[in-house]
């Protein structure tokens, strides 16, 4: 055993084993350095691999008398005598390697330095690297070559910004003469690869308090800190799940006591975490509710792995009762055993099922008490029930009918292929037709189909009756009443015609008689507003609609006659229309047709004197919420007003006929005569 110098290896004492085995005097060891006595041996050459010893530090050392030996060292970091030192044990291998070819190795052997499972460094305040051990070659990379050629290697090794750990542990180890620190640093390895450590430090400190030397034992915790972290995140995301489970959870030790809740307990019951933890799971069941022995008995057979299931009573803090769903299992919790419980309130389940009892029972009564037959069906068209008026409208009972197909049933063979397309109908679908009794009668319904579809199929189909047959009578009687009070109208309208036209007849001949001229022009005007009203009656007579007049045949026609009668004795006249396709009844179209009879008359007379020909322009137009109509010519104008004028029978006929359609009448002249009647269609009146 030799006691040296822990910077330069430098013998400060030997023991008496070193003195006899190496044959040299206390006095001419102390001095020499420990290279001075022999040389380092490398292991991993071919010629020692079946050795069966350690891959540590070996050595091979001569005596004084040049005695060979083989020796394994081992050191310690001792003081001594205020000197910072190493205990160096040197172990003698000589007979591992004086017996190569035996095939028994040694039982137990010494741990060196080399030896020690984690790695080791020593350095100084300047972070010089003072010795590298084999482990922290394996750990970090760098090896001693590279440790000689870079002492300060440690500066590379420990990432930047945890270096003022490093310093910040050296001054308060200087300040308070601490012997230890124990720091967790990001290192560098020569590969690139960062790992992250705990480095165990011991300061060597001289007799003036000064550290000599930093003794690092350093333990890669890399894959500790990903577990570490990896079982924080597990379980982060474990409570982050347990609390956002919106039913009560919480954990019971085999006494019943409540040990932890979730956030959901919280939202149930309204208590805080710290009111619960510590009660009795009665403490959160409904006064007068909780039976002691059947949850006793819960507790005993959930702990024995069974899982219950069972209905309770809740209370809340703020003393409301509701209803609960309550699981129990065993779990364990913190290493210890517990009973995982969750309740659910299920108040909002409860009052939904009750809500549909009461709708499923209103429906019932629906069905049952409907005045309209309804049937309902399988998705294979047969008859699952039907209800009392269906009973009655057909005359089957539904013992009768249940699970025959009704399409067969009830409906005639001629309509047999449309009552299917209904039956299997994906939407809902109304359909007239005829259907047959129990006793063989053929009667009118309605039938609307209705299907009930889930999930993208059929399951049930409702077929509504309801019975027409009555109001098809009564429909044909009136049609038939119609037909005949339409054949009535029409033969009115084709006699007030021919009385009209009889009328005609004898102005013009009482017209062809007259001598006097003056009589002659007032009975051919005459003439033609009889024939105004009479083509209304004709129009009517030939329309399918008694009640209105198609204004634009009417106009266009009353023109084209007027026309007729005044051009042989008149210039040629032009005449353009704009007319928008509108109806009127007779009390308004009469007076329409008699004041075009009067305006157009009037033009062919006066208007286009001394011109070889003549423009009228006739409008029928709807204008907003009214008809605007006008009738104007290019010819001449209108003569000054005159007591003469205001005698006019024209001129006051289609005032008077203006007043009876209850109109906004203008007469002007402007490069011609114009007439313009606002009025309300009678039907908007």
């Amino acid at each position: 055993m030799f006691v040296c110098d822990q910077l330069n290896l430098k013998i400060l004492d030997a023991n008496e084993a070193v003195i006899s085995k190496l044959q040299y005097s206390k006095k001419e060891l102390i001095g020499k350095s420990l290279s001075t006595l022999g040389k380092n041996i490398d292991l991993s050459q071919e010629e020692f691999v079946d050795l069966g010893l350690p891959f540590i530090e070996t050595w091979k050392i001569f005596s004084k008398s040049k005695d060979e030996f083989f020796v394994q060292f081992s050191s310690h970091l001792i003081n001594y005598k205020g000197i910072p030192s190493k205990v160096v044990i040197a172990h003698d291998v000589t007979n591992v390697f004086k017996k190569k070819a035996s095939s028994k190795k040694a039982v137990s052997l010494p741990i060196g330095f080399q030896d020690f499972p984690l790695a080791e460094i020593e350095w100084d305040l300047n972070h010089k690297i003072l010795r590298w051990s084999k482990r922290a070659e394996l750990l970090f990379g760098y090896s001693h070559s590279d440790v000689n050629k870079n002492p300060f290697l440690i500066e590379d090794l420990i990432k930047e910004s945890d270096f003022n750990k490093i310093t910040q542990a050296n001054r308060d180890a200087l300040e308070e003469l601490s012997p230890t620190k124990i720091l967790t640093l990001r290192t560098e390895t020569k590969s690139g690869e960062y790992i992250e450590c705990e480095w165990y430090n011991s300061y060597l400190f001289d007799n003036k308090g000064h550290i000599t030397s930093i003794y690092s034992v350093i333990k890669d915790i890399t894959e500790e800190t990903l577990a570490r972290e990896k079982s924080r995140q597990l379980m982060t995301s474990f409570m982050d799940l347990y609390n956002s489970i919106t039913d009560a959870i919480y954990l019971l030790n085999p006494l019943g006591v409540i040990v932890d809740v979730n956030a959901g307990l919280t939202k149930t019951f309204g208590y805080e975490k710290e009111e619960v933890i510590g009660q009795q799971i009665k403490f959160l069941s409904a006064s007068g509710k909780y039976d002691d022995d059947l949850i006793t008995d819960y507790l005993k057979r959930a702990k024995d792995g069974e899982s219950i299931s069972y209905e309770g009573w809740g209370e809340k803090k703020n003393g409301e009762v509701f209803p609960t769903e309550v699981l129990m299992n065993s779990g364990s919790y913190l290493d210890e055993d517990v009973i995982i419980v969750v309740e659910r309130d299920v108040s909002e389940r409860l009052l939904s099922h009750q809500e549909l009892k009461h709708r499923e029972s209103m429906f019932s009564n629906l069905f049952h008490s409907s005045p309209i037959g309804i049937a309902q069906l399988d998705r294979h068209q047969e008859i699952e029930s039907v209800n009392q008026s269906f009973e009655e409208i057909f005359g089957y009972t539904q013992k009768e009918v249940k699970g025959l197909e009704l399409d067969k049933l009830i409906v005639p063979e001629d309509e047999y292929q449309d009552a299917l397309e209904l039956s299997t109908s994906e939407i809902a679908k109304v359909y007239s037709g005829k259907r047959r009794t129990k006793s063989g009668n053929i009667i009118d319904v309605i039938v609307c189909a209705v299907p009930v579809i889930v999930d993208g199929r059929i399951i049930s189909m409702y077929g509504i009756y309801v019975d027409i047959t009555e109001r098809k009578r009564a429909e044909e009687k009136l049609k038939s009443n119609l037909r005949e009070k339409e054949v009535l109208l029409a033969e009115i309208h084709h006699r007030v015609k021919n009385n009209l036209a009889v009328i005609t007849g004898l102005l013009e001949l009482q017209a062809l008689n007259s001598e006097n001229e003056d009589a002659h022009k007032v009975l051919k005007d005459s003439q033609m507003r009889v024939n105004s009203i009479a083509l209304v009656h004709e129009l009517l007579y030939q329309s399918d609609d008694f009640s209105q007049v198609d204004i634009p045949n009417y106009l266009k026609d009353l023109t084209r006659v007027i026309s007729n009668s005044l051009e042989r004795r008149a210039i040629p006249v032009n005449i353009e229309f704009d007319l928008d396709q509108i109806e009127l009844e007779i009390t308004q179209a009469i007076p329409c047709g008699l004041i075009l009879n009067e305006i157009l008359t009037n033009s062919y007379k006066h208007a286009f004197a001394g011109r070889k020909k003549g423009e009228i322009f006739i409008s029928f137009k709807n204008f907003e919420d009214k008809i605007v109509y006008k009738v104007r010519d290019n010819g001449v104008g209108l003569p000054e007003e005159n007591e003469e004028d205001k005698q006019s029978l024209g001129m006051t006929l289609v005032k008077t006929l203006g007043r009876q359609l209850n109109a906004e009448t203008n007469i002007y002249s402007d490069n011609g005569a114009s007439f313009e009647f606002r009025f309300e269609k009678k039907g908007n009146l």
